[in-house]
């Protein structure tokens, strides 16, 4: 008999077999179909939280591109000539400066230590989306104008339209209106977070043309790296950050929790692996007497190993493709129903992508045929005396 031949009556055996108890089939089936939809669902859903976390936190606090002052520095300098030569860029679609501070802000007898973040707003609405997270009131439209973080209007029983004392840093105390209060998404700011104006920052704390950080959106974040040496050159600094710097500790949370998930998806491989390995053994111990007859009358061992290793690869076959089919309905179910994620302030929803069908078919599919191994192993060395006999 030639390889295909032994192949063809390998699987007209496993096909009989298979077939002997549809209940059965069909439960194993149903197995294998639900452990492969949940790899596809799980990380489809993962790579759509993963990616709106990402967009979160550049709309919130990053541009592609970011530039930070020297080592040793606190503000960067010459922030007018590097603005000017930001606008003549070509790519620069946007650009904001921002300074940082610190202080205290009281309210109604109530005082707390404060960050401040001074922007200017029409810069800062072509970079991010920080300005747009305004829960209560309205944006920033005088410099006697402040926005606070929803924690910090709940620790001060602070609402938009009242008056808080700001103290800044240097000592300087100033009475400004809470325009407005604000959820952004980002831990450190919404626990307590001020917002004011760039320019009336600058007069309080005695500065002039210096920034924190210049925020640089391009026309591609692709572009990053690419402008990450350009501006080095062109602007006369030294420290930059592109936007997947920026996110490090999004994507070490992110690891982490596809751990967990790996987890979750492990334990629904293992039942479906453990289920065809029992079906597959029980059945081999069924039919003991036959497999001793089979060899008896010439069959090989190697041919009773691939009946048995054919029978978990028809399984693992229709399993897979069952569900493949359900991993896509579901995956592009959850992608058209997003749902809202308060911590982040952005919807959230499933992405499908064509590489989680052929990793999760891989996947199952050499779980279960590992699985349906050891049975066939096992039949292929069968005893023809002891299995005839029965003993």
């Amino acid at each position: 008999m030639g390889l295909k031949s032994d192949l063809e009556t390998a699987l007209f055996f496993a096909k009989k077999d298979t077939g002997k108890n549809i209940r059965v089939f069909a439960l194993i089936i149903l197995a294998i179909a639900f452990a492969t939809a949940n790899i596809i669902i799980i990380n489809g859903f993962m790579d759509g939280f993963s990616n709106s976390l990402v967009d979160a936190t550049l709309d919130i606090s990053s541009g592609h591109v970011n530039i930070y002052p020297k080592e040793n520095d606190r503000y960067i300098e010459g922030l007018g000539i590097k603005e000017l030569k930001l606008d003549g860029m070509e790519n620069v679609a946007a650009y904001s400066s921002r300074l940082y501070s610190s202080g205290t802000l009281s309210y109604n007898e109530k005082t707390k230590t404060i960050k401040i973040v001074a922007l200017d707003p029409e810069r800062e609405q072509g970079v991010t989306k920080i300005l747009e997270k305004i829960e209560e009131g309205e944006g920033l439209t005088k410099e006697n104008e402040i926005l606070i973080s929803y924690r910090l209007a709940e620790d001060l029983s602070a609402r938009a339209g009242g008056e808080a004392t700001l103290v800044f840093e240097n000592g300087v105390s100033k009475t400004y209106r809470i325009k407005g209060i604000i959820r952004t998404g980002a831990t450190d700011l919404d626990a307590n977070g001020v917002i004011m104006y760039m320019n009336e920052a600058n007069n309080a704390l005695g500065l002039s043309g210096k920034a924190s950080i210049i925020m640089v959106k391009l026309s591609k974040r692709e572009l990053a790296e690419e402008y990450r040496d350009i501006l080095k050159k062109e602007l006369e600094v030294s420290k930059i950050k592109v936007w997947r710097e920026e996110i490090e500790s999004i994507t070490g949370f992110m690891n982490t929790v596809k751990k967990i998930t790996d987890t979750v998806i492990a334990v629904g491989l293992f039942a479906a692996a453990v289920s065809v390995g029992i079906i597959i053994y029980v059945n081999v111990i069924h039919r003991r007497r036959q497999i001793g007859i089979m060899k008896a009358i010439g069959m090989k061992s190697s041919l009773i190993f691939t009946v048995y290793l054919m029978e978990a690869l028809l399984l693992a076959g229709i399993g897979v493709a069952a569900g493949d089919a359900l991993g896509y309905i579901g995956t592009k179910y959850l992608e058209t129903r997003p749902f809202y994620c308060p911590i982040i302030k952005e919807y959230i929803s499933a992405k499908f992508y064509t590489y989680l069908l052929y990793d999760a078919s891989i996947v199952s599919t050499a779980v279960v045929v590992l699985a349906g191994m050891y049975p066939a192993l096992m039949a292929s060395r069968t005893n023809i005396i002891k299995a005839i006999w029965g003993t």
